[in-house]
């Protein structure tokens, strides 16, 4: 509850409103084009190529999108996987959140340490235990919530462009 409004965070459903999500997903596309030039290519993304991601989540046993609602209303959400990583490693199964997005308005509001907590909770249940994510270095913000929920720094990627 965050004052008088109550937040319910949870699985995405079939009967959830995905025009909201798909509009934060695009807010989320925004934002991290902004950061880096290199992030994502918008430009030719229909809202079908998206809705279909979420979509596809629905079916899955290994992906899921979480969800935030205050009140009624869709105001964040994160996207995760499991995948099993070659015999080799260590760590045979691996989580991965490759987004987590809450509405400008709703940010500090503890909603995104919410959504953290069911990613871990969906990891928890598919037998994860470690899981990564990713932000660009100049997103300083997202990085303290991380660092304030436990996260560590793994390792630095680089970008670098080549001449075509």
């Amino acid at each position: 509850m965050l004052g008088r409004r109550m937040v319910t965070v949870r699985e995405l459903r079939h009967d959830d409103d995905i025009d909201t999500v798909l509009t934060l997903c695009k807010d989320f596309f925004a934002e991290y084009e902004g950061h880096h030039k290199e992030f994502f290519e918008t430009d030719n993304l229909s809202d079908a190529d998206i809705s279909g991601r979420f979509l596809e989540s629905l079916e899955s046993d290994s992906s899921a999108t979480i969800v935030a609602f205050m009140d009624d209303t869709i105001v964040g959400y994160a996207s995760v996987a499991v995948r099993e990583q070659p015999r080799f490693y260590k760590i045979k199964k691996i989580g991965a959140i490759s987004a987590l997005m809450v509405a400008k308005e709703h940010r500090r509001k503890g909603i995104a340490t919410r959504l953290l907590d069911e990613t871990r909770t969906f990891f928890r249940r598919s037998g994860v235990e470690c899981y990564t994510l990713y932000t660009a270095t100049a997103n300083q913000a997202t990085i303290k919530l991380y660092e304030r929920n436990g996260l560590t720094p793994l390792h630095n990627s680089f970008i670098g462009e080549v001449d075509v």
